[in-house]
This record gives structure tokens, sequence and C-alpha cells, in this order.
């Protein structure tokens, strides 16, 4: 009797869970949802850019074949030539937002594990082909923080350059950028490594040794330059943190992990632990974790940024990091994308902000027109098999508004 009352209450908990998991309408002030819309009346397309962050732990052959086993990659693939064929293959571009390889980076070469990272990226490459590929680092292909980290960063860079010039590293592995690449007339995508600025700051002489020299405050210098108004094109932030988040980077958590909180490691494990089950989710909300949103060093990165955007805001800031698909829209307007389910699933809350909170794998497309509109375009795995479309919305009906102050430096 008392194992089918737990048995209930495990069931009601799992079915308020999944209410609570669900997306929630970013609305305006009057209190009206806003609904999301698509670049419907824009003139043809003539750039695609695909989104797709911590796709470092697809499913490999068991065979050095080389051949696309993993289906996130396989769809990747599939859309990734339709889009070529399109428009283009000088027209289509892949940005891969970081943890490519799981979950300790590239080790060095004659080092264990070696082979298998190079065969992770090699299916990331595959998976872009023919359109050109750009790769950022996350913090677990930093492995850690210093000299050993950085060796790991450079490790994944120097691996990715044989495959030059298709593939790229943006910024420059181990360095903290900002970078930025201009595609078609009317956008800029602009790259930064937020952990790159912690090697900055605390290895100047080594980090200086292959990064363009300049000093720690510089660089955010830079970096406000990026978004001066470039030339009347739209300006994307890509970086693997994201600055907002609905997920458990963001110190969301619900009463589940207070109960239950290993489920957050193996879904099936619905033990309940209360009181001491509260440690893992405070510890976390608290900022225990650097790479939590919650932390004092997120924090500090996420202020600088900030800054650095300030008064000319960006149009959207592309991340990874949290394992799901997100789509948030800020009250000035900025939208912040968040594409990190290339490999892994993981929990994600709605919030105020959020028009879209997809606990799933897929990718992100930027579809960018003839008429400077720019719109999104969310793919999720359905069935485990196949990528469909669940959410587009047009980010600009229109170019980004006239030059003023100074121009935007070109990226070294």
């Amino acid at each position: 009797m008392r194992l089918r009352v737990f048995e209930r209450s495990v069931l009601l908990a799992a079915a308020l869970l999944l209410g609570a998991g669900c997306s929630s309408p970013i609305v305006t002030p009057s209190g009206a949802p806003i609904p999301p819309e698509d670049c419907a009346h824009a003139l043809r397309e003539t750039d695609s850019v695909f989104l797709i962050g911590d796709a470092g732990a697809p499913r490999l052959p068991v065979a050095d074949s080389g051949e696309l086993v993993d289906p996130v990659l396989r769809n990747l693939h599939s859309d990734v030539r339709e889009q070529a064929t399109l428009l283009g293959a000088d027209h289509v571009i892949v940005v891969f937002l970081g943890d490519n390889v799981y979950w300790d980076g590239l080790p060095l070469e004659g080092k264990r594990g070696r082979r298998r990272g190079e065969r992770i990226l090699e299916a990331q490459i595959a998976a872009s082909d023919p359109a050109s590929a750009f790769f950022m680092l996350g913090n677990h292909d930093w492995h850690i923080e210093g000299p050993e980290g950085w060796e790991r960063a450079l490790a994944q860079r120097r691996f990715l350059e044989t495959f030059s010039p298709r593939v790229a590293m943006r910024p420059l592995a181990g360095c903290a950028g900002p970078d930025h690449l201009d595609i078609g007339e009317y956008l800029r995508l602009v790259f930064l490594d937020p952990i790159g600025f912690g090697h900055l700051r605390d290895f100047p002489e080594e980090h200086q040794q292959h990064c363009p020299d300049r000093l720690f405050e510089e660089a955010y210098l830079d970096l406000a330059s990026e978004f001066d108004h470039p030339e009347g094109r739209h300006v994307v932030l890509a970086m693997h943190h994201p600055l907002i988040t609905a997920g458990p980077h963001g110190g969301h958590f619900t009463w589940k992990q207070h109960i239950f909180p290993l489920t957050d490691f193996w879904p099936w494990a619905w033990i309940p632990l209360p009181v001491i089950g509260s440690i893992y989710p405070l510890s976390r909300q608290f900022g225990v974790t650097g790479t939590d949103a919650t932390s004092r060093v997120y924090q500090r990165s996420n202020a600088r940024i900030y800054r650095a955007t300030r008064p000319q805001v960006p149009l959207a800031f592309v991340g990874g990091h949290e394992h799901s698909l997100q789509v948030h829209r800020d009250s000035l307007g900025a939208y912040y994308l968040v594409s990190g389910s290339g490999s892994k699933r993981d929990r994600v809350e709605g919030t105020e902000t959020a028009m879209l909170a997809e606990a799933t794998k897929g990718y992100m497309r930027l579809d960018l027109h003839a008429d400077g509109a720019l719109g999104v375009t969310v793919l999720a795995l359905r069935n485990g098999k196949n990528a469909e479309p669940i959410f587009r919305h047009c980010l600009a009906q229109q170019p980004a508004g006239p030059i003023r102050g100074r121009r935007a430096r070109e990226s070294p």
C-alpha cells in the first residue's frame, strides 16, 4: 500500500514538472503575448548561418569509417546541403558554439583519448560540408583555465587548421577576441571567448605569444567598437556562455531538484532526498559553480559585455552552454538565442523573457534576406530521427539604422 502511494506521488510530481518545463511566451507591458512572426514579406534569402553548440558528444560509428551516424549531425548535414544548393555553398555558414569535445577538450598528441577527440571534431566538420565552418571554444574545450587549459585550446586549434580554408576558429583558439565576420550586405557576427579574457588577464605574456597584442582593458574597448553601427549591418554577438538562460546554468531549479536531486544526473533516479537534496540546487543558485550565471565570475563577465554593448545594443546575443533550445527577448528588444543541444539535452524552465524554451536536441538557422530582413528558425529532432522547424521569428524586418559615430575597427 505504501509503495502504491509513493508511485502515485512520483507520477503526480512528474506530471506537474512536465507542465513547469513548458515554454512561456514573452509578454508586452500591457500583458499581451508577442506572437512569433516570420519574415514572410521579405525578399529572397541570400545567406544562411547555422548555429549549433555543445555537439562534442555525438554518436560515432563503431569503425573509424567517417560515416555520419549521429542523428543531429546527420540532419544538420542534410539541411546545410539543401541551403547550399539553394543559395550556393559560399553563402552558407555553420557556427559551432563551443564544447566541441566532451568532457575535457582535445587531448594533446600521443595522449589517451586523442583519436576519439579527433573523430568527434571530424564528425562535426563532415556535418558542415560543403559550407564554411567556424568553431568557438567552450569551457569543456578549455578543460581548465591556466597553462593546461591553454594547451588543450591550442591542440584543438592546430588540429582544425589542417582543414583550412573551409574550417577556421573564431576567435583564434585560446584568444579572447573580439573577432568579426561580415556576412552578405546586412549581417556582422562578432565572436568572443570570455574564458580567453580570463587567460589574457592572468597570463598576458603567454597569451600574447599566440594572440593579437593587446592589453586586457583594450580588448573590451575593441569589443565596444564592434557595435558602433558597423556600416548598417545587424550585429549578432556569438560566444559559448549565454547572457540570459532559463536552464540550470541560469540558476533555475524547481522543487523536483530539492526533493529528487539525483534526477538531474540520472533521469530514472527518483530517490527522495528532502532537506539534504536542497544542498545541490541551493549551492548552484548561490554561484558555487563558476560556469553558472549566478557565480561572481560569470556576472562580472556579463557586466563587462553589457557595458561594451551600450548604447549600441546588438540585435541578438547567441550562445550554447545550456543543453536546450531557447529564444528570449529583453525589455530593450534584444534577442538571446541559446542553441546548445547539439549532442545533449537538459531541462529548461519557462521565464518572463522566453519566447521559446524546449528541452530537446537540435540547432538554429539565421536567414538573411536581400532587403536586410533577418529571421531565425529553430529546428528540433523529433522521434530521434528528423529535425523539424518548431519556431520561426523575424528578428528584424529591415536593415540596421544609419551609420553614426566611429567606424568599427577591422578585426586583427
